[in-house]
């Protein structure tokens, strides 16, 4: 706050703000605090904790969240997704939406089934490929589904997942078992058709998968090999992998020996240790880290598999023989046969075309198994071939140690089940992220409305202040403006009174002729003085912007004080008598006006003078004109009065023009232009 202070002559002060006043300051500071808290404020309002109390369901759904991902992190992790040749099942096309198409699967005898999962179908190992918007799945005791129980009906809410979906039986028996979809998907490229794809279909009982190698009924499929085929449902083979979890530290398998020839047959056998009933072999294909990009590493491409009771199996039952048609790298997928309950001790894989590797042929797998219900009946048991490669990951008994090229091998309904799981608890995810949302945008409008109310608050609450501030500030200079008034005409007026009478008695008694003239110029300067001082007393009173009435009515005065022996009309035209002015306005028009008036008096040697002060739409014009004896403008030098009034015009954004003929007058005229 700049302040300067102006000491009148008898020793008083007065205050003359140039900067801001002290209420501007306080005013300042209350809205820098009311904006600093304002914003400190919003803040808040847009976290999370102020959204929660903003919206009490908030608080509610974000905990759900956590507790969901909690659970996902501790499932398994989502399968690399693996690019097979077997796609799996085709419906055949239909030309809506809303046509029905079904796939059945026989499982050859009636179970009680614990589980069904479907999976599926992958294409290019990215998402999944014509899962149909809602499916139905039901099972039966008979083929046509005469007392259908149904399983589960439902929308499917994320079609592109990759993970399997999952219903549980509790047992109940049954012997078929029918997919429906209800919400067909548009075929890739031609939306004039539609269709849906399952990449596997897997029903367990007592832990074994017994769709496996199943009997598959469609009405309408697509049958194009290696791809699609209505086989390939229940082959036992897709695109999640092996059911297994990463370990520190595993091994490759079993490794024979190095061969320079496909057609080098080797075998690899292991002994149960007892006689047992089987009801499935499953092969796990190695994939050992040195081979990083060589899946299915060493898998044959012709082989027989087989079980016996005698270790030379000179009674051995085939499971699988490939014959002359070559068996397809199964990549990282399992590959499964359903022996049905078949007793066996010993079971042997006889390679008759071996597998590839740079520049020489091998026979590796990296694990084997053989269920007994539940039980691998294998595990640990001894291992033995025609040929091995022993080294410090691979050796005969890593091929029955439990440890594959991914990692521990887990039981595979308990794996598809924690997938199925995972795949529910992204959709729960899902769900209550779309509830946070809606609820962040409850909470958001919420804040908004606060935000809108405080915002007026404070505009109000500043208006307020600022009203209070100015109405304050008027009334200090209001009284400011009238003491200085007072001051200036009880004070110095007075005292510029006394000094015209003191030489107006002096000049009485005085007789010299220099003395004379000294104290008639002090009487002149006196009672020039006390007209100036009668003008800036009128100015001080009349406020910031006094209205263009009073300024004629101080024109007038003027005019009347300084032509007491003159004849001086004054003409007003067209001015808007209730319109107000600047102060500074009236200062400087009053200034040239008694500037030009005092000309007159003094220079114009003439009786009669007029004044105009005319306003228009355009300007406003200040008209001083005599009929004295004139000057020539081009001999006679300007003084300062003209070059004041000069310079007063021009801060009334105007002009000053002087126009004099000798003998004849002299016309002052000021032009301003409207603002």
């Amino acid at each position: 706050m700049r302040v300067t202070r102006l000491r009148d002559s008898v020793g008083g002060t007065h205050c003359c703000f140039l900067g801001r006043s002290a209420d501007d300051e306080q005013l300042l500071k209350r809205l820098i605090r009311s904006c600093t808290v304002f914003f400190f404020v919003l803040l808040f309002c847009r976290s999370a904790c102020a959204q929660a109390w903003l919206n009490s369901d908030l608080a509610r759904f974000e905990q759900a969240r956590r507790e969901v991902e909690l659970r996902l992190a501790q499932g398994p992790p989502v399968p690399v997704v693996q690019n097979l040749p077997h796609a799996g099942f085709h419906s055949g096309f239909a030309p809506t939406r809303d046509s029905v198409r079904w796939v059945q699967v026989d499982l050859g005898a009636e179970y009680p089934i614990d589980a069904v999962f479907v999976l599926p179908t992958t294409l290019n190992g990215g998402v999944a490929y014509g899962f149909p918007e809602r499916y139905r799945i039901e099972m039966g005791k008979d083929a046509l589904l005469t007392e259908p129980e149904l399983l589960v009906e439902a929308d499917v809410e994320d079609p592109l997942s990759v993970l399997p979906k999952g219903v549980q039986c509790g047992g109940r028996v049954a012997r078929f078992v029918r997919f429906t979809a209800l919400g067909l998907v548009p075929q890739p490229r031609l939306d004039s058709r539609y269709i849906f794809c399952l990449g596997e279909l897997l029903v367990f009982s007592g832990g074994r998968n017994v769709a496996l190698n199943g009997t598959v009924l469609a009405p309408k499929s697509v049958t194009t090999l290696p791809t699609w085929s209505p086989s390939h449902l229940v082959d036992g083979i897709y695109a999640l992998g092996i059911p297994s979890r990463s370990v520190s530290a595993s091994t490759n398998g079993w490794h024979s020996g190095i061969f320079n020839r496909a057609d080098a047959r080797t075998w690899v056998q292991v002994d149960l240790g007892r006689e047992a009933l089987l009801d499935e072999i499953g092969l796990i294909p190695a994939h050992p880290p040195d081979y990083p990009d060589r899946v299915g590493f060493g898998f044959p491409r012709r082989f027989k598999l087989e079980t016996s009771l005698d270790e030379d199996f000179l009674n051995g039952e085939i499971v699988y023989e490939t014959g002359d048609v070559e068996f397809e790298n199964p990549a990282d997928t399992k590959v499964s046969f359903r022996v049905f309950r078949r007793k066996a001790r010993y079971i042997r894989m006889t390679a008759d075309t071996l597998w590839e590797r740079s520049g020489d042929f091998v026979f590796a797998l990296g694990e084997l198994e053989a269920f007994e219900g539940r039980e691998n009946v294998v595990r640990y048991k001894n291992v033995t071939a025609s040929s091995s490669t022993v080294t410090r990951l691979w050796a005969p008994a890593f091929l029955v140690d439990g440890l594959g090229g991914a990692g521990a091998l887990l039981e595979e309904d308990v794996w598809l089940r924690s997938l199925s799981e995972k795949r529910r608890l992204q959709q729960e995810r899902d769900r209550v992220a779309l509830k946070i949302t809606n609820e962040g945008h409850v909470a958001q409008r919420r804040l908004g409305a606060i935000v809108a109310l405080g915002a007026v608050g404070a505009l109000t609450f500043v208006f307020l202040l600022n009203r209070k501030s100015k109405r304050s500030r008027r009334r200090e200079l209001e009284n400011l403006r009238q003491q200085i008034s007072r001051d200036l005409h009880d004070d110095i007026g007075s005292n510029l009174c006394s000094i015209r009478l003191m030489a107006e008695i002096a000049a009485g008694k005085a007789r010299e002729e220099p003395a004379l003239e000294v104290l008639a110029e002090i009487k002149g300067l006196a009672e020039q003085g006390t007209e100036s001082l009668r003008d800036m007393v009128w100015l001080v009173r009349e406020g910031e912007s006094p209205k263009i009435e009073r300024l004629i009515e101080k024109m007038r005065s003027i005019i009347a004080g300084l032509m007491v022996e003159m004849e001086c009309p004054f003409h007003v035209q067209n001015a808007p008598l209730q319109a107000d002015a600047p102060l500074s306005f009236h200062r400087d028009i009053l200034f040239i006006l008694r500037e030009a008036l005092h000309n007159v008096v003094k220079h114009s040697e003439t009786r009669s003078a007029a004044v105009v002060f005319s306003w228009s739409a355009r300007e406003i014009e200040l008209v001083v004109e005599d009929r004295g004896r004139g000057f020539d403008s081009a001999q006679v030098m300007v003084g300062e009065g003209i070059e004041n009034m000069r310079y007063r015009s021009a801060r009334l954004n105007g002009t000053l023009l002087v126009e004099s003929v000798k003998n004849k007058g002299t016309r002052l005229t000021v032009k301003m232009a409207r603002r």
